[in-house]
């Protein structure tokens, strides 16, 4: 049986911005990374995708879903 001698490191960072101040998630998971960063976005958050390396990968522009009154 084989056993892990260690957790999996982040492979992909996302910075979250509204603007005013920002935040940091890491995953593991591109896929994952992926649907937070496009949730985020939807909410209307600015993000960047950088590696585990710092190199830029992907920004998502903010979205709102419009409302209709």
């Amino acid at each position: 049986m084989r056993t892990k001698t260690h957790s999996d490191s982040p492979t992909v960072l996302l910075r979250v911005s509204d603007g005013t101040f920002h935040m940091h998630r890491s995953f593991s998971d591109f896929a994952q990374a992926t649907r937070s960063a496009e949730a985020y976005a939807g909410a209307g958050f600015h993000v960047a995708m950088i590696s585990a390396t710092g190199r830029f990968l992907l920004q998502f522009e903010p979205r709102r879903q419009r409302i209709a009154v």
